[in-house]
């Protein structure tokens, strides 16, 4: 058996953590450091150590968490929270609600979250809300609780965000003492329900980025745990490549505004209308973002491919028919045979990219945009659908938004780097834009922006 493997096994009872591959080069390096603090060689004695000193544990956790995250990650989602679904909670429950970032790291999405609020409701969000992170790593609370920042946290918000709610402070950054104190931080270990000081109930959880670290049978007993802690028209957000990953029949997923997100019943939500003294009350900041189609509930990709059968070959023929009528502009022809192949199989890849594509011929932008969105959120390596959802805010068809070119084209790049001839999760058709073109193409239109509007 493998010296790490008992520790490895502490760390998954405990916390879920798994610690293979990548991660057993943080789990040496954690060990060398328990080494030197403990003056212990012997593993046995190590990890009995480990089990019995809660601090000690705490201090070894701490080495073996990513805490990679940064201000405003995956801003859709944050957008769709604020602009769209609270105020309609508000209408309908009123105020407080409250709010959890389980896995909140160093603090930067709670934050977010404060200061979006903030441009939204001023100086009221703080009686129309309330804020918490949990983290099951104790130092990394303590980083969220101070505030201070620097670097590539601040890598994707918007200057004008920074200059309002952040001062300087030792060639740092402090975030506003208001939202330093609106915004608690907690102990939270999502395997240990009972030593939690949360228990909500709550009516948003975020648990975006986190569950990549867990097995499917950890994420499962997790969601569990996550779903008595939401009140009962609450909602659960995951991160985008995680969302399929967590559709494991605890929760219901939906859509609302090409934003998917995790519903504890099996009935359709049931949309309200916002009351002028929640809808417009915003300050004047940053652009809203597209909308799209309204809220339907979807059904879930089956756990397991199909067998292959007639059916299957019938899907493929008609897929490569529609491939071939937009080839052929016969964009209307094209858009009735992707409908009909679209409720067959509602998250294909190949399908949802061509409706894309048909979407955007048809001078549809905004049903363009959540068709590639969706294909994004089936398969995050699709760099085609990256690249066409980038076009649309770079050639005007939808209002100028640099911060979704950038990591559109920026995706692209990163995907195509890692695997130059990668097909971007599509199954049958092939890309409209080979990968050596779209690879050129985007690398040349994200220095444009670079060069037009700064890295800021």
């Amino acid at each position: 058996m493998s010296t790490l493997a008992p520790f490895k096994e502490l760390v998954r009872k405990r916390c879920g953590l798994q610690l293979d591959g990548m991660a057993e080069a943080r789990l040496n390096k954690a060990l060398d450091t328990l080494r030197a603090t403990t003056g212990l060689d012997d593993a046995v004695a190590q990890l009995a150590r480990l089990e019995r000193d809660s601090a000690l544990f705490d201090h070894f956790i701490s080495q073996l968490t990513v805490n990679e995250t940064y201000f405003f990650r995956e801003p859709d989602a944050l957008d769709w929270l604020v602009d769209t679904h609270l105020p309609e909670r508000l209408a309908a429950k009123g105020a407080p609600l409250s709010i959890l970032s389980a896995g909140c790291s160093s603090g930067e999405e709670p934050y977010s979250l404060a200061m979006a609020l903030f441009e939204r409701y001023g100086e009221r969000a703080t009686r129309l809300f309330t804020l918490a992170g949990g983290d099951v790593d104790q130092q990394i609370l303590g980083k969220a609780r101070q505030g201070i920042y620097g670097g590539m946290a601040f890598r994707a918000l918007h200057p004008a965000l920074k200059l309002r709610y952040f001062e300087s402070h030792r060639h740092l950054y402090k975030i506003s003492d208001t939202l330093r104190r609106w915004v608690t931080f907690h102990p939270f270990n999502l395997l240990q329900p009972a030593a939690n000081a949360l228990h909500g109930p709550f009516d948003v959880i975020l648990f975006r980025n986190v569950s990549i670290y867990f097995d499917e049978p950890t994420r499962r007993r997790i969601q569990q745990y996550l779903h008595r802690l939401l009140a009962p028209q609450g909602i659960m957000l995951c991160g985008v490549a995680e969302t399929l990953g967590n559709d494991l029949g605890v929760f219901t997923l939906a859509q609302s505004k090409d934003v998917f997100y995790f519903r504890p019943d099996k009935l359709p939500a049931a949309p309200s209308l916002a009351p002028a003294w929640v809808a417009d009350t915003r300050v004047p900041a940053l652009p809203d973002a597209p909308s799209a189609p309204p809220a339907v509930t979807l059904q879930a990709p089956p756990p397991e491919p199909p067998v292959p059968d007639e059916s299957s070959s019938s899907f493929t023929q008609e897929l490569q028919r529609a491939h071939r009528l937009l080839d052929q502009n016969a964009f209307q022809q094209a858009a009735e045979l992707l409908e009909a192949l679209l409720i067959r199989q509602p998250w294909s890849v190949d399908v949802l990219l061509l409706s894309g594509l048909v979407a955007r011929w048809q001078q549809a932008p905004e049903q363009a945009y959540g068709f590639f969105k969706r294909a994004i959120y089936t398969a995050p390596d699709c760099w085609p659908a990256h690249f066409y959802k980038a076009e649309l805010f770079r050639q005007g068809e939808l209002a100028d938004d640099p911060v979704q070119c950038r990591h559109g084209y920026s995706a692209v790049i990163r995907l195509l780097d890692e695997a130059p001839t990668a097909s971007g999760g599509l199954q049958t058709i092939t890309s409209p834009l080979p990968p050596g073109d779209a690879r050129f193409l985007a690398n040349r239109h994200l220095d444009a922006l670079l060069a037009t509007q700064g890295a800021s």
